[in-house]
């Protein structure tokens, strides 16, 4: 006669512990998936917004060393601007940054025909400038204003000279764009700053930039 060997198996107290111990494993694996994709998003965030930071910051600082004026205005187009000196403005809402600078070339229209040439050097008015004849050409404005772009649907800083629109930066609802002249005229200041992209951080990352301004003011 065969004896029946005694058949082992956990019991219900131990599939209970060992069930809650793995939910605690699986559960912080989950947890630290989530936290780690979330620090590599965030890390690629704020690589993109300082990208975008040093674009605005070079071409506004670019224009502003080589103009002859710079204003602040109200309306679409850019027109009656008020001259910039002494005080700090911030580029955003319904204020926009005018920029004039000196007139290059003979046309401003890329169909013309002198579109891309150059015009002559001219000393009048007891300074030298670019024009024709004895007279300095008129100044060529751009504008700078943060504005909702509708074929990138979402809010950008823009670059706007004649018919060409540059977007600096799209995204841009977390940025902030603030401009400082001198009282002198001569020397101002750029700044950039962004909301830190890290949850639930209110901290702002600035980036500042001295210009001097190189041309003598028409404004």
């Amino acid at each position: 006669m065969k004896r029946r060997s005694a058949l082992h198996a956990f019991t219900l107290a131990e599939m209970l512990i060992s069930m809650v111990g793995s939910s605690v494993v699986i559960g912080a694996l989950l947890f630290s998936s989530v936290e780690l994709q979330k620090s590599l998003h965030a890390s690629e965030t704020y690589a993109t917004n300082q990208s975008d930071q040093r674009r605005q910051m070079d071409c506004l600082a670019r224009d502003m060393r080589r103009s002859i004026g710079v204003a602040l205005t109200t309306k679409v187009n850019g027109s009656a601007g008020t001259r910039l000196a002494g005080t700090t403005a911030t580029i955003e809402d319904s204020t926009s940054l005018v920029i004039t600078l000196p007139g290059y070339y003979e046309s401003n229209t890329p169909q013309d025909k002198n579109y891309d040439k150059p015009l002559d050097v001219v000393a009048a008015d007891n300074f030298v400038d670019y024009g024709q004849g004895t007279a300095h050409a008129a100044g060529v404005p751009v504008i700078f204003r943060k504005e909702f772009v509708e074929d990138q649907g979402c809010v950008c800083y823009v670059r706007l000279e004649a018919d060409s629109r540059t977007i600096l930066i799209s995204h841009a609802e977390n940025f902030h764009l603030t401009v400082t002249v001198a009282p002198d005229g001569r020397s101002g200041a750029v700044e950039v700053n962004f909301v830190s992209p890290r949850h639930d951080s209110e901290t702002r990352i600035a980036m500042r930039d001295e210009v001097l301004l190189r041309n003598i003011r028409l404004d």
